[in-house]
């Protein structure tokens, strides 16, 4: 029924309207586990950084967690995510998140001063989320995030701000080895810079996850995404993950109707040799004819 009220909420968002869609820097996933397979992020949505793209998923986290995600983009832009999760018996899940992206400094020029003005500046923008979840029966999880955004355009003299929200689901069917997540982000108040109006990166997202085989210390899962946005035609992600030893997992994953991205791949390490709880994580996202961006991610709990 949610996943119905949900589809019902994002058609009027629906349709291919690039260029009109501003906030793009929320749609760079927050991990690089997701990212290697390719880009699965609402069924897979697991600890800290799922706050970003299903925050249901943060439920997963026992006690307290933190996690870090760095995106080396192109053209010298710099994704990053930071957050924490914090389990409250009876209550729930709540957590903090910082997304943020920033440009290098860039020489300021004009139609007098085509070759700079002796100026610099740069780009950066950021959206601050909190988020709650809550294990409504022993299947079905639910959680939402608010979340501020900001923009600046030239240093912190031209920029707008709105807020947003995230709602996501994950429902767990054991009997079948699968779980099916529902998210729906960046409903909210459109950014004008100016006089110009943009809407934020409406999307509705549904993925399926199938455990394949489990192992002793070996199993293989297997994830399936289909992406409603507003800026583009229906999406949609592939992704495979092969665990052995319970310690290096190796990943892959492709997208499908993206204009530019197409395989990913990655891998994960358990860092419980190292005498703690967490993991490491790689994910290599390729584009056709840009360079590849690499995203690390790691996680720990306590």
């Amino acid at each position: 029924a949610l996943a119905a009220v949900l589809l019902l909420a994002s058609s009027a968002f629906a349709g291919n309207r690039s260029g009109t869609v501003s906030g793009q820097f929320l749609k760079i996933a927050t991990s690089a586990r997701a990212i290697g397979m390719g880009g699965t992020t609402v069924a897979l949505a697991e600890g800290v950084n799922s706050i970003a793209y299903n925050p249901s998923g943060i439920l997963s986290v026992e006690n307290l967690g933190v996690g870090m995600t760095y995106t080396a983009w192109f053209a010298d832009i710099q994704h990053s995510y930071m957050g924490a999760v914090k389990a409250i018996p009876g209550i729930g899940s709540v957590g903090i998140g910082l997304v943020l992206l920033t440009t290098d400094e860039m020489i300021e020029t004009t139609p007098q001063f085509p070759e700079g003005t002796g100026r610099s500046f740069r780009s950066t923008e950021y959206a601050l989320n909190l988020a709650y979840a809550r294990q409504v029966t022993d299947q079905f999880r639910v959680g939402v995030t608010g979340k501020i955004i900001k923009s600046y355009l030239y240093n912190d003299e031209l920029g707008a701000s709105t807020f947003a929200f995230d709602i996501g689901t994950l429902y767990d069917i054991p009997i079948l080895k699968t779980r099916i997540g529902v998210s729906l982000t960046n409903i909210g108040k459109d950014v004008q810079y100016i006089e110009e109006v943009y809407s934020l990166p409406t999307a509705l997202r549904f993925g399926v996850l199938v455990d394949v085989m489990k192992d002793g210390q070996n199993s293989l899962v297997t994830a399936l995404q289909v992406n409603r946005v507003n800026d583009s035609d229906e999406q949609y992600n592939v992704g495979a993950e092969y665990s052995f030893n319970n310690t290096l997992s190796l990943r892959g994953g492709y997208k499908f109707a993206y204009d530019q991205e197409d395989l990913t791949a990655g891998f994960g390490i358990k860092t419980t040799a190292l005498g703690f709880n967490g993991q490491l994580d790689y994910g290599y996202n390729n584009f056709k004819y840009l360079s590849g961006t690499h995203s690390f991610t790691l996680e720990v709990q306590f």
